[in-house]
């Protein structure tokens, strides 16, 4: 086989087999929604309090705009045992342990619960 015939071969497998890859974590719309439900804010906010203050963190931080950032940043969260949004509840208290928090619209919420209501935002577009 020639050199030019193998790299060209090469090439092509090697697209074949990471554009798949690639294109499932652009999907839009499949995430676990209980990402984007902030429970403990929930007790204390209605549905439109909490896109409120997700539009204002997404002004804040304008890197995590997309909803697919969001969603990768959210669902890194180590659940060890029980549900996701037991988890998220847990990094929630760890955010506000470790000063991982961020003034939004006179409010102090952990990253996580800003990042919960952004999502919230965003999905609620699409």
């Amino acid at each position: 086989m020639k050199r030019r015939k193998f790299i060209i071969q090469g090439a092509v497998g090697l697209a074949a087999l990471t554009i798949p890859v690639s294109c499932q974590n652009y999907k839009s719309g499949e995430f676990d929604k209980a990402l984007a439900q902030p429970t403990s804010l929930l007790k204390i906010w209605d549905y439109e309090t909490i896109g409120a203050i997700g539009d204002q963190y997404l002004l804040i931080n304008q890197k995590e705009k997309e909803e697919r950032t969001l969603v990768k940043l959210l669902d890194q969260i180590d659940v060890k045992e029980g549900s996701i949004a037991q988890g998220l509840e847990q990094e929630v208290i760890n955010d506000f342990e470790n000063g991982s928090i961020i003034m939004v619209d006179g409010w102090i919420l952990s990253i996580t619960e800003a990042r919960q209501c952004a999502l919230f935002s965003v999905s609620q577009l699409n």
